[in-house]
């Protein structure tokens, strides 16, 4: 007979584990909410604001977010009558309410009086006070004025039932200005390190510290790597470092503020909202200490990305990839909390999106497994830094913006789905049998920007090249930290994993050995996880891996390009190029065609007890030799893939199909017989997206 206890405890984990289906339950398949500053507009406006964002058919509202200053308007003095008006509205109209802590803009009475807690450039410069993000998340001066208004948000509507979440800052980074160097931080660098050190002549044995005579006493002596302040050469080992524990520092600032809330709050989510091209932030670090995973994207801002129209569309891989990283980190719940409505007016250009593409941007969240999307903003503001940020609706406050129209659409549509959710629809077994884990390791990115050796080199680009490589199989991707078990997946790719060690390799080569197929590609298995190169020969402990040695690299310069061919196909290439010299037995499937090592091998594929690996060891310019050459291997498996054109998505979730059209023209749809287009049109405009069941 189960004790008291045993029974109270198994009731407890029933409670939690029945919370995240509780937030956003399956059958509604996607919640759209919008952001909403009532502290900026004329309290007589509120509650038509509120009338309107229900009319529309948004489902709840977010609030708070840099409001520290209406808040607290002096230290002690907390003012949340506006706050509670807006949250009784919000409930009045039936929305629910998504609230922020305000601790990315603290006030000018705290800065003033504290100007040690702000952060310090690389350069030495003190930021001052104005903008936003300018604090050291370091500084325990600061920290402690965090959870007194954190607290006492948390205490005042912990409990309200109008109140469904909270997001922890706002795109936790400091933006253009890097990292903080201030006394706080360079304190915590070194502690940070002698706990992972444990003594200083380990430190500087991992840091290659013999090198230029860098070699330190004690941890005292260590300060920040800073580029700035050195003659030549930033050891690379320290920056490794640095930037791992930045990260970790970051997400302590997470879960400092998380454990605040926690205090008070009642079946109410957290998370934060990260950004994917800010490189200093790792989401898989607090998967843990948030409930639900959320990011922010905005697809057009000045990239010129692919074709004459990816400058008004955005890059799909992109506007793809953190819904399948974030998907697969906590309770799996995950949506980007900012979705651009329009226009904005911070990129170097600032392009008019292509009609439509909107709609797409959302409908692809949907496709990808998102639970809710929110948008940045409802109103545009008459003043300040984002006044041309374009809204819901025009300045006016009512006139509904062409992005409003097309969040609406959206709305309407997944009103419509709902109404033919089944619960228990499974995936076509084709389409599962395609599915693929992609390793992200953020520490591979920043050790090969931090020495890229050829400034044509993108990491992020190589990653998406392969991402739609993928999805122009209509293979279903998962991507994971290589920390997570990935033995289940009958594709793994890992794009140039340059730090590996001898554990990951023991795991590569079991998942193969017993019937899985990973994909390698250029750059990997060079250096171990300090950033060391092996004592032995090039990228040599992976060699057993791939069939192939791995004597030399090549990297050409700008405006130069060569190239390689596979399946009679040429290709062209320019920013790295592995030769590879295969052993007996291991299959060719790509060779450069010119050069001194005209003939060599590119890519090959090696046969290792029940399964394979293929090594893609060059570049591409356009990722079409990385598309055809995943298409020969998925379909030698026998996994039949549906080859799509690069940058023609289509995904299923819950019994539905999504189309989105990244393309510059039409695009016809595979459709079967008799499918009713649930929304869009077949052929698929660009831009534009369809669902069909």
């Amino acid at each position: 007979m189960p004790t008291r206890v045993a029974l109270f405890l198994l009731l407890a984990a029933s409670l939690l584990s029945a919370q995240p289906a509780q937030w956003f339950p399956p059958e509604q398949l996607m919640t759209i909410g919008v952001y909403y500053y009532p502290e900026a507009w004329p309290e007589s406006q509120w509650d038509r604001d509120m009338a309107n964002i229900k009319k529309f058919g948004f489902e709840f509202v977010h609030m708070s977010e840099f409001s520290w200053a209406f808040l607290e308007p002096e230290e002690g003095r907390f003012e949340f009558a506006w706050l509670d008006r807006n949250v009784e509205l919000a409930r009045k109209y039936g929305l629910k309410v998504v609230l922020c802590t305000p601790t990315a803009t603290p006030p000018a009475w705290l800065t003033r009086k504290h100007p040690e807690i702000l952060m310090v450039r690389a350069d030495g410069r003190v930021i001052n006070h104005g903008g936003r993000e300018h604090a050291d998340w370091s500084s325990p001066v600061y920290r402690a004025y965090v959870e007194k208004i954190v607290e006492k948000l948390a205490a005042r509507y912990g409990s309200n039932p109008s109140v469904i979440g909270w997001q922890i800052d706002n795109e936790l980074s400091h933006y253009g200005s890097g990292m903080s160097y201030a006394p706080p931080s360079q304190q915590k660098f070194r502690a940070w390190l002698q706990e992972k050190y444990g003594t200083v002549d380990r430190l500087n044995r991992d840091w290659g510290n013999a090198f230029w005579s860098q070699i330190y006493n004690s941890f005292s002596q260590i300060e920040m790597p800073n580029a700035s302040d050195l003659v030549a050469g930033i050891n690379p080992h320290s920056q490794l470092d640095l930037q791992r524990w930045f990260a970790s520092e970051a997400a302590d600032y997470l879960r400092f503020q998380a454990s605040v809330l926690r205090r008070h709050t009642r079946n109410q989510w957290i998370t934060t909202n990260y950004m994917m091209t800010y490189d200093l932030t790792d989401p898989a670090l607090s998967e843990k200490d948030l409930d639900i995973m959320s990011f922010t994207m905005y697809p057009v801002s000045g990239g010129l990305f692919r074709g004459d129209l990816g400058f008004r569309l955005g890059d799909p891989a992109q506007v793809s990839f953190m819904h399948d990283y974030l998907r697969n980190l906590g309770s799996g719940i995950e949506g980007p909390m900012e979705l651009q409505p329009g226009q904005v007016n911070w990129a170097s250009v600032n392009p008019w999106p292509q009609p439509g593409v909107i709609h797409s941007w959302i409908l692809r969240a949907f496709a990808l497994g998102a639970r809710f999307v929110c948008t940045y903003r409802y109103r545009q503001p008459l003043y300040g830094n984002e006044l041309y940020h374009k809204t819901i609706v025009e300045p006016d406050g009512v006139t509904i913006a062409p992005g409003g129209k097309e969040f609406i659409q959206s709305i309407q549509d997944m009103q419509a789905a709902r109404k033919l959710y089944r619960p228990n629809a499974t995936p076509p077994a084709d389409y599962a049998a395609r599915r693929t884990a992609f390793l992200c390791s953020f520490e591979n990115r920043w050790d090969i920007e931090n020495h890229t050796q050829t400034t044509r080199w993108n990491t992020t680009d190589h990653w998406m090249k392969y991402y739609r490589a993928l999805k122009s199989l209509t293979a279903p991707i998962d991507v994971i930290p290589d920390s997570k078990d990935f033995s289940r997946y009958p594709y793994v790719l890992a794009p140039a994993y340059q730090l590996i060690d001898q554990d990951l390799i023991a795991r590569f080569t079991s998942y193969v050995e017993n019937g899985g197929t990973l994909i390698l590609t250029a750059r990997t298995g060079q250096k171990d996880k300090r950033g060391h190169l092996w004592e032995t020969l090039w990228a040599e402990p992976i060699y057993a891996l791939t069939g192939a040695a791995i004597p030399k690299y090549d990297v050409l310069p700008e405006g130069r390009n060569a190239t390689v061919t596979a399946n009679g196909k040429t290709y062209q290439w320019g920013a790295w190029g592995d030769i590879l010299e295969p052993r007996p037995g291991t299959e060719v499937l790509a060779t450069y065609a010119d050069q001194f090592y005209r003939g060599s091998a590119a890519a090959t594929r090696h046969k290792l007890g029940k399964g394979q690996v293929v090594y893609i060891g060059v570049d591409s310019l356009t990722g079409e030799l990385e598309a055809d050459i995943l298409a020969k291997v998925y379909a030698d498996n026998g996994a039949k893939p549906a080859r799509l054109p690069l940058n023609l998505m289509i995904d299923w979730r819950d019994g539905f199909w999504t189309a989105t059209n990244f393309t510059d023209t039409p695009q016809p749809l595979p459709t079967p017989p008799g499918a009713k287009l649930l929304t869009g049109a077949n052929p698929l405009p660009p831009g534009a997206a369809a669902i069909w069941q």
